[in-house]
């Protein structure tokens, strides 16, 4: 494993198959992975996941703590989950337990974490967002102690309600209220980021002997057989890419409100886009040059597929 930069994932793997493909991609990258954590709905599913492509891939990985976080919005008291989509039998087994055990645990690392490693870390959340907020909870300043929160999620320039927000926007508004060493990739910019036919050959077909590949493998396929005719839309691996070269993304400082209510609920406002500061003087009263987050703009669409092409072509 080479001393490249340390992250700490935050994710929810196990549905679309680009938080695998992400993890995976850490891992081909070199990363420092410190730690994973998983959110939303079956969370203990989603870590016994993580916890196999780690242990698969291995190369120093195989020890990465996994932890479980919370399943449950912050505005929410919905407990009953189904399994992941792509729960095969063989998570059951001990050599996927979890580390932690109650997703309070989970909290605990990403604390300890950002106490322990401060601006050498970055954490990286590519699913909903209730962990980071539970982590605000309980010590406000843990995450602002990191280099930068890397999130997906959001978006900014083409306005809609993206998933991440939507599965907790409670848990957005709060992130987004309270960091201000965030960096947002939204989904009007990952969408641009289809994957080649090439990559997607590779990512369904691979029979060669690297075993964490031939899991992504399996699981690519499990997710094909979900959703057929889902496009393989690469949100997470560009969060990946661009930590270890940010000229891929073009990035902005903006003002950010997330819409808590009415038909907006679960948008990322581009305040500094909206352009009615002087007619609409009150709203922008909380909105100031020091609290502002990174935003992507654009994506360099080209040099990111020639990059993953090469990674996943083993």
């Amino acid at each position: 494993m080479s001393a490249k930069k340390k992250i700490l994932i935050d994710m929810d793997i196990g549905d679309d198959i680009d938080d695998a493909i992400a993890l995976y991609a850490a891992m081909r990258r070199g990363f420092e992975i410190v730690g994973v954590t998983t959110v939303f709905r079956n969370t203990v599913d989603r870590a016994r996941q993580a916890k196999k492509l780690l242990k698969e891939y291995g190369k120093g990985y195989e020890t990465v703590p996994v932890f479980f976080g919370y399943g449950t919005p912050l505005e929410s008291t919905e407990t009953d989950f189904d399994h992941i989509p792509h729960y095969t039998p063989d998570l059951e087994s001990d050599r996927y337990a979890p580390d932690g055990k109650t997703p309070e645990d989970a909290v605990n690392f990403i604390v300890d974490a950002c106490r322990r490693y401060g601006k050498d870390l970055t954490v990286v959340a590519i699913g909903p967002f209730t962990n980071l907020a539970k982590v605000i909870e309980q010590d406000p300043e843990a995450l602002s102690l990191a280099d930068q929160v890397v999130i997906m999620g959001g978006a900014y320039y083409k306005q809609y309600a993206d998933w991440n927000v939507m599965c907790d926007v409670a848990a957005a508004d709060l992130m987004f209220r309270s960091l201000d060493n965030l960096a947002c990739l939204g989904a009007d910019v990952t969408h641009l980021t289809v994957g080649e036919d090439a990559l997607y050959e590779n990512l369904l077909n691979y029979a060669g002997e690297e075993t964490g590949h031939r899991y992504l493998t399996e699981l690519c396929r499990l997710w094909r057989q979900d959703r057929p005719r889902a496009k393989l839309l690469l949100h997470d691996p560009l969060v990946i890419y661009y930590l270890d070269d940010p000229a891929l993304c073009g990035m902005n400082p903006v003002s950010v409100a997330v819409m808590t209510e009415g038909f907006a609920r679960g948008m990322t406002l581009n305040v500094d886009a909206y352009g009615k500061k002087k007619m609409n003087p009150a709203a922008y009263a909380e909105f100031n040059d020091t609290r502002k987050a990174l935003v992507a703009e654009t994506v360099d669409r080209e040099t990111f597929n020639r990059r993953i092409l090469k990674d996943f072509s083993v």
